[in-house]
C-alpha cells in the first residue's frame, strides 16, 4: 500500500537506487541540506550504525514526521551480525525517538531491538527489559495527564497487544490497569483483546488490577473473557 505523504515529498522513490550507491556522510549531507524528497529519499536508505549519535539525535528533534518516522524505519533492529551493544543502543534510539516524537515506528523498533537482544542471549537484555517496563509506565502516566489518547491507544496497540508475555512489561500493565481507569475499563469490557492468549493466572491478575482502577468487577470481566 502506498504512503500518503506530503506533496513536497513527490517523487523521493526516484533517488533510491543513486542514493545506495553513496557513501554514508554524502547521505548525511542530503539529509542535512538537501529537497524534502531527497532528504526522505536518503533516510530510507543510509546505514545508522554509520552515523554519529549526535546527528540521529538533533534529527529525532528536527525532522519533520514524515522524514522521522523514515529515520525510525531506518534503526538497524535484529540485524544478524550485530553486537549486544549495538541492539542496546538502538533501544535508548528508539526510546528516545517515541518520547520526542510520538510517532509509533519508534515504539516498533524499541521493541524489535530487545527481542534482538534475547535473540541474541545477551546478558544485558533481562535488565534493558525492566528499564523499558519502568519507562513505559512513567510514560503512560505522562501521555495520560496530559490527554495524548493517541497515544495511549498506540501502546495499547503495538506494546500491551504484543508483548504482555514479558514479565516486566505485564507489570507495568497490571500497575498501569489499577490506577487509570480508562485503560482498567478497556480492559474489563474486552478482555480477550489484550488477555486472550495470556495463560489463566495471568489473566486472573490482570483483570483483579482492573476492578481496582475503576474497570468492571472481576467476575463480569472473568465471565465476558471465558465466553468470548
Amino acid at each position: 500500500m502506498e504512503r500518503r505523504l506530503p506533496p513536497q515529498y513527490e517523487g523521493w522513490q526516484k533517488h533510491e537506487a543513486a542514493f545506495r550507491r553513496m557513501t554514508t556522510p554524502e547521505l548525511v549531507n542530503e539529509v542535512q541540506d538537501g529537497s524534502p524528497e531527497r532528504r526522505l529519499a536518503a533516510l530510507s536508505v543510509i546505514d545508522l550504525s554509520e552515523v554519529d549519535p549526535g546527528i540521529i539525535e538533533d534529527w529525532i528533534r528536527n525532522l519533520p514526521d514524515a522524514e522521522a518516522n523514515e529515520l525510525a524505519g531506518a534503526i538497524p533492529a535484529q540485524r544478524p551480525h550485530a553486537t549486544c551493544a549495538d541492539d542496546l543502543r538502538w533501544v535508548e534510539v528508539a526510546r528516545l525517538g517515541y518520547e520526542r516524537r510520538r510517532l509509533p515506528t519508534f515504539l516498533v523498533m524499541l521493541f524489535s531491538s530487545l527481542e534482538a537482544m534475547d535473540a541474541r542471549g545477551c546478558p544485558e537484555a533481562g535488565k534493558a527489559w525492566e528499564l523499558i517496563g519502568d519507562w513505559l509506565a512513567e510514560l503512560y502516566d505522562k501521555l495520560a495527564d496530559a490527554g495524548e489518547f493517541e497515544a495511549l491507544d498506540d501502546i495499547s496497540l503495538f506494546v500491551f497487544e504484543n508483548y504482555l508475555d514479558r514479565q516486566p512489561i505485564f507489570l507495568a500493565f497490571c500497575d498501569l490497569l489499577s490506577r487509570h481507569e480508562r485503560l482498567a475499563l478497556q480492559v474489563s469490557t474486552n478482555p480477550a483483546q489484550l488477555l486472550g492468549d495470556l495463560p489463566p493466572d495471568l489473566q486472573r491478575t490482570a483483570l483483579i488490577e482492573a476492578e481496582r482502577g475503576g474497570g468492571l468487577s472481576f467476575l463480569q470481566a472473568w465471565e465476558a473473557l471465558n465466553n468470548y
